[in-house]
């Protein structure tokens, strides 16, 4: 029998999913994570992917949660310039757990959070045959705060990646915010006058 649990208990280790528990309250409300969000670290387990021109450095900067999905409205760098992309991360049906569609092998977990302070998100991916963990740190302002950044340190180690393959994104790294589009009904309000 205790040969049986261990043989469960070692393949539960070699599924990514079994590291992934999601934020502490199972009763957690996703639409908690919508809003404006700072890119404030990143890391993975193949570094090299992180640099300014490739697939993986990617710019969250904003998360709407639908009934069905995230939408992540991110950025990303090609030849200095940011461009603005949309991607949809559909649910599963594992809480906290999302498939991204471009790819049938591309999960996304929603791991710690503090709705008003910081997120941190783990995509796992298939490249080539090799599993490709990376993780983002989103904060709600510029700067994150010592204690996300400390959390989000242990969460890398605890998922095999070195410190040496984190990187603390600062502002300068960032795309600059562009403004939110007006309503028709604020736009009406710029041209009335002010009593």
């Amino acid at each position: 029998m205790s040969l049986l649990l261990l043989a469960v208990g070692l393949t539960l280790l070699g599924c990514p999913q079994a590291l992934h528990w999601g934020p502490q309250d199972p009763n957690f409300n996703e639409t908690l994570v919508s809003g404006e969000w700072f890119l404030a670290g990143m890391a993975s387990n193949q570094p090299k992917l992180l640099k300014d021109d490739k697939d993986a450095r990617l710019l969250v900067h904003r998360i709407q949660v639908t009934p069905r999905a995230l939408q992540l409205h991110l950025h990303k760098k090609v030849n200095g310039a940011c461009v603005p992309i949309t991607m949809m991360a559909n649910k599963t049906k594992r809480k906290f757990q999302y498939r991204l569609e471009d790819a049938d092998q591309n999960r996304l977990f929603l791991e710690k959070v503090d709705p008003k302070s910081y997120v941190i998100l783990c995509n796992h991916r298939e490249k080539r045959e090799k599993e490709v963990v990376v993780v983002n740190l989103l904060s709600r302002t510029r700067e994150a705060s010592p204690d996300a950044l400390l959390l989000f340190t242990n969460y890398c180690r605890s998922h095999g990646i070195h410190p040496t393959n984190i990187i603390k994104v600062t502002a300068t790294d960032a795309c600059p915010r562009l403004p939110q589009p007006r309503t028709s009904a604020q736009l009406a309000t710029d041209h009335c006058p002010r009593a």
